[in-house]
């Protein structure tokens, strides 16, 4: 028997775009686009490895050393951005002052799940949309993130099928998948995946919550209808709070997903680089008895 997914996954939690240029992305997402900034992330060592913004609840992740791959000739991957009429007005100002190319401000139909958006990159060349939505979520969020796929009748019945997402819209010449809550996984079909989006599976990592009734399912559904999972690692058990599982899974054009089954009483703070580097090392010692040093970065950390 088919396992069976029973709701579907909630919300998007938060993404990873990879960046090079970590100053010059902090200061676009947080000066010109309105973001705010949340903490800075570092290596056991000190050195940097990203910083973390927050759209509303959503954070957005940039992480070094992001990847050498030019823009993408798609519209995808790119993550669009929910944001008030207000900041909307504001961000278009902003890019404005700030001699950024983009193209819009472009008016959606009224069947559309989008009243209008902005589109551009950021100094790395990673595909971003700010938008006004017209329908829930309204405030400032991840109001979708776009993929590339080489087969979109195969990409809608796995996110279907494997995540319980709904029915698919229209956006243009783009089809946007709602999860329950409104905000929509996007996806565009090509004929050759682009050098953002292979290169090493990085070009926008997203990460999705969902119930913990629909996780074992989930996780045969992906296998089941093309995607494939890293496994259940015990170091992303170390990373995670009690009670809560997660997995990371690639969709069946390589699009990198985690989905997370949080705790009941989860709080949305991200555990310190400290605690981080603790349950890494933990986990280590767990896995190797006795060995009471592990590498990282080229570095040796006791």
């Amino acid at each position: 028997m088919v396992a069976e997914v029973r709701y579907g996954v909630e919300t998007i939690d938060h993404i990873a775009i990879p960046v090079r240029a970590l100053a010059a992305n902090r200061s676009f997402y947080v000066d010109v686009l309105g973001l705010k900034h949340k903490t800075a992330r570092r290596h056991s060592d000190g050195t940097a490895r990203g910083t973390c913004v927050t759209a509303g609840a959503n954070a957005i992740v940039l992480h070094l050393p992001g990847v050498a791959a030019g823009a993408s000739p798609s519209p995808a991957p790119r993550v669009g951005i929910g944001v008030s009429a207000e900041l909307w007005a504001r961000v278009l100002r902003n890019l404005e002052a700030s001699h950024c190319i983009f193209r819009g401000p472009i008016e959606h139909g009224e069947e559309e799940p989008l009243e209008r958006s902005i589109y551009f990159d950021d100094p790395d060349g990673n595909h971003l949309e700010v938008c006004v939505r017209r329908r829930e979520p309204f405030g400032e969020c991840i109001s979708h993130v776009v993929f590339e796929t080489r087969e979109i009748k195969k990409a809608i019945t796995f996110y279907a099928e494997s995540l319980g997402a709904g029915v698919p819209l229209s956006c243009g010449s783009e089809t946007m998948i709602p999860v329950r809550n409104g905000q929509m996984i996007g996806l565009v079909e090509v004929a050759e995946l682009s050098e953002r989006s292979m290169t090493h599976h990085r070009g926008c990592y997203m990460a999705m919550d969902v119930p913990h009734a629909d996780f074992d399912s989930m996780v045969a559904l992906i296998k089941h209808y093309g995607g494939r999972t890293q496994g259940d690692h015990p170091t992303l058990k170390r990373l995670g709070p009690e009670g809560e599982r997660s997995i990371y899974f690639f969709d069946p054009d390589n699009n990198r997903l985690q989905i997370v089954a949080p705790r009941p009483e989860r709080k949305d703070e991200l555990p310190s680089d400290r605690e981080k580097w603790r349950r890494l090392l933990a986990s280590r010692t767990e896995q190797a008895p006795g060995v009471n040093r592990w590498e990282a970065g080229g570095k040796k950390f006791l």
